[in-house]
């Protein structure tokens, strides 16, 4: 649904080929029906402490609730979801932001986990492969070797996707230890850019020792967004002194000094765009907090105005165009609507 907006609503199963297609959902119906579900494995599932792990808890499906709250803006029922995770569910902050990561081995589902995506290196067909994704290009074999550590490295080339931009990379504040934790750098013999030295995201690459087979897992939530959705929470109600304290728990871990912004709203946003930087999470933030078309207009007027500077290669500029008409939505699929009389 945040992708799309309205979407079918299936409640009961698809038997044959007429029932597929249903009219589409309003939101809000749509946002009842999760929030029930939610709130039903929230009582369901077995705590953390008593699940297997690697499998979902109630605390995990108490942060999904959480969460969709938060983009309801429905704060006081947020704030009681979050706090019952602080209080009893057992998890903690890492105290190095390096090892909130799984290894491709070791520190799966760690204190600060509250779910991630499991993969396993091998043959057994779970293995995942992250980094490779993410890597600039191209690389020869004696340049991606000391980021990967297999023994038979190989050239890379193609396209590399989610290279850390410019503007993240200054986003961080002097003395964050997660920016080195996060951002790593890589140089590029046979690139065709000016300055072959690209940034590359360091906390998913870890070591491992098959070719393009890794056994990192994923995060999808993590107790430090707990701590930021509840301050969060606790500000939107008026409740700044409370809410800063935990966005400072956050903070000390990086580093950082308490805060001292004037606009808290501001502040825990700007928290979450690092602490939680290439996880799938500043997109979704810019929409709830309706910014998001004038960040990206603005990102994009900084690209056209200086392309270099964002590893476009020499002489290459992005077209007019670019970045003038953005979205908060895609499009309804059209294989999908040509199956569909409803959409």
């Amino acid at each position: 649904m945040r992708y799309f907006g309205k979407v079918p609503l299936h409640l009961t199963p698809v038997t044959t080929r007429g029932e597929a297609a249903l009219p589409l959902a309003s939101v809000d119906s749509l946002y009842l029906q999760i929030t029930k579900d939610v709130e039903a494995a929230g009582k369901l599932l077995p705590a953390r402490a008593k699940q297997s792990e690697g499998r979902i808890t109630s605390g995990a499906a108490k942060t999904l609730l959480a969460n969709v709250y938060i983009v309801q803006k429905k704060w006081a029922d947020a704030e009681k979801l979050l706090k019952d995770i602080v209080t009893n569910d057992g998890y903690s902050l890492m105290p190095d932001y390096n090892d909130a990561f799984s290894g491709t081995t070791t520190n799966k589902n760690n204190q600060e986990s509250i779910f991630e995506v499991q993969f396993m290196q091998g043959s057994s067909g779970y293995n995942g492969s992250i980094i490779y994704n993410f890597l600039p290009r191209p690389l020869t074999a004696a340049e991606i070797a000391p980021i990967i550590g297999v023994s038979n490295p190989q050239p890379l080339s193609g396209e590399g996707n989610n290279a850390p931009t410019p503007d993240i990379i200054a986003a961080y504040e002097a003395g964050d230890k997660r920016k080195d934790a996060s951002i790593a750098y890589v140089t590029a013999s046979g690139a065709l850019t000016e300055n072959k030295t690209y940034p590359y995201i360091k906390k998913f690459a870890k070591l491992h020792s098959l070719w393009g087979n890794t056994g990192n897992n994923w995060p999808i939530y993590r107790y430090s967004e707990v701590l930021l959705f509840l301050a969060e929470a606790l500000n939107e109600q008026g409740k700044a002194s409370e809410a800063v304290s935990y966005l400072n728990q956050v903070r000390a871990r990086a580093g950082l000094a308490a805060s001292a912004a004037t606009d808290l709203r501001d502040a825990i946003f700007k928290e979450r765009r690092v602490e939680l930087a290439f996880e799938n999470k500043r997109w979704f933030d810019l929409v709830r907090s309706g910014t998001a078309v004038a960040v990206i207009t603005a990102y994009g007027n900084r690209i056209k105005a200086n392309p270099k500077a964002y590893y476009y290669p020499n002489g290459a500029v992005p077209p007019n165009n670019a970045f003038t008409n953005i979205k908060e939505l895609y499009d309804l699929p059209a294989d999908e609507a040509a199956l569909s009389p409803y959409f």
